[in-house]
């Protein structure tokens, strides 16, 4: 071979094994481009296990153990992910060179395959949703697949806490979590949900740790309770700020000893499960207050992951809402209803509308524009009473990067949404008003 050739030929190798490392360690630590990449590169290898029995075995005879292990979890999630079955079927000597036990290989690329799934179905691309998806991925399996399989139950132990306003997807998240709890089998690992919010005080205890037929008044069979229901899994326990004092106790003890005793009965039953826990209150206010436990709030707070309000990310709104409207109405459809919407959108993204109620709100807004209204999108961010100026602003706090922002998203706003108009009230081009505007978001 040329050495030319040859050089190509070690470069693309040892550009295959970079992306190869950043897949197996994080997927959404690549970008969209490079996740297409490495695919492009995997697919005939994914197909072909010949090849992939040559590259781990290759490792395994040079003593390279957990490189070996690193590639084999890497082409297996891509191969799980690509809904094929070529992977399992790996000759016998590939697993029996390998330290654990081939079903323990597949348990694990089989969770990561259905949390990249939930992930890639988190609607936008801004920084904030990259960096979340990111950050989830590593909630679920640590700093790489290799670290689930040999640390499974520190993950497992390691309790994850979703914070942020109400209508931002926090439930989305949680399920992403559950799907990437690994399962004996195909399906998905054991799981429940318990919205505290959602409960009466008096029958919190029951839905939780469950009960026992006749444990009380209406007690009329045994109820098996949410946590043991999640026992082997994931238990989702949205709006926890809503628990009672007393509950949250109870639900700190069993967290702690892995053991709950529904009501009424005599014995106490293994529940062993990990907590995922959501809320739109500020639990650490709540904490320095008294009215959430300090030590519920540390466990619960293993992993934190805060999911930004709209208003943080408005360059995602195009995208979440025709991704909301094509519930209703496929692209290419009512032609003139596409404009409306995309023209609303567009004007939504550039207005400094607050969006109190998040994605929810753009949603009940889109149903509107649909049907040929025309939602109000108030241009003017909160203000210090008796002004109205930003609170930033009025108290002398803002950068003046947020002052032009702001002075600019007001002017356009008063131009109905005009560049070139808001160009001649400010004194200077259309194009440094789209650049501004591009970066504002």
């Amino acid at each position: 071979m040329p050495r030319s050739a040859a050089r190509i030929a070690s470069f693309a190798v040892e550009r295959t094994m970079d992306l190869l490392r950043t897949f197996e360690a994080n997927p959404f630590a690549l970008d969209p481009d490079e996740r297409r990449e490495l695919s492009g590169i995997l697919e005939d290898q994914v197909t072909d296990p010949k090849a992939v029995h040559r590259a781990v075995m290759g490792r395994l005879e040079a003593g390279a153990v957990a490189e070996a292990e690193r590639v084999l979890l890497a082409v297996g999630h891509a191969d799980a992910l690509a809904e094929r079955r070529a992977w399992p079927g790996l000759a016998k000597r590939v697993w029996a060179g390998l330290p654990r036990e081939r079903t323990d290989y597949l348990r694990v690329v089989r969770a990561a395959a259905r949390c990249t799934r939930a992930l890639d179905r988190l609607v936008g691309e801004s920084q904030a949703m990259r960096a979340l998806r990111r950050d989830t991925w590593a909630a679920c399996f640590g700093g790489s697949l290799r670290d689930a399989l040999y640390l499974g139950r520190v993950i497992v132990d390691h309790d994850v806490l979703i914070l942020g306003e109400t209508g931002t997807g926090k439930e989305a998240l949680a399920q992403a979590i559950q799907d990437g709890m690994p399962a004996d089998a195909d399906g998905d690992a054991p799981r429940a949900s318990l919205n505290a919010a959602a409960i009466p005080e008096t029958l919190v205890e029951s839905a939780l740790f469950g009960h026992t037929k006749g444990a009380f008044t209406g007690a009329e069979r045994d109820r098996t309770g949410a946590i043991r229901q999640a026992h082997g899994g994931c238990l989702f326990l949205d709006e926890v700020g809503d628990l009672p004092r007393a509950t949250q106790v109870k639900l700190l003890r069993v967290m702690e000893t892995d053991v709950v005793q529904p009501l009424g009965a005599d014995e106490p039953q293994e529940a062993h499960c990990r907590y995922v826990a959501a809320t739109h209150l500020d639990l650490r206010a709540m904490v320095e207050r008294g009215d959430f436990r300090r030590d519920l709030y540390e466990r619960l707070a293993g992993h934190v992951l805060r999911v930004a309000p709209l208003r943080e990310r408005r360059e995602d709104i195009p995208e979440l809402g025709r991704h909301f409207v094509r519930r209703y109405l496929a692209e290419g459809e009512l032609p003139e209803v596409w404009d409306r919407v995309t023209t609303w959108l567009d004007r939504a993204r550039r207005l400094p509308h607050s969006w109190p109620g998040n994605v929810r709100e753009l949603q009940n807004m889109l149903r509107s524009v649909l049907l040929g209204l025309d939602p109000t999108l108030d241009p003017v961010a909160p203000t210090v009473e008796g002004t109205d100026l930003p609170t930033t602003i009025a108290e002398n706090t803002a950068t003046l990067r947020e002052v032009e922002d702001w002075y600019l998203a007001r002017v356009l706003a008063a131009q109905d949404g005009s560049a070139a108009a808001a160009a001649r009230v400010l004194g200077i081009d259309r194009g440094t008003v789209r650049r501004r505007l591009d970066r504002i978001g």
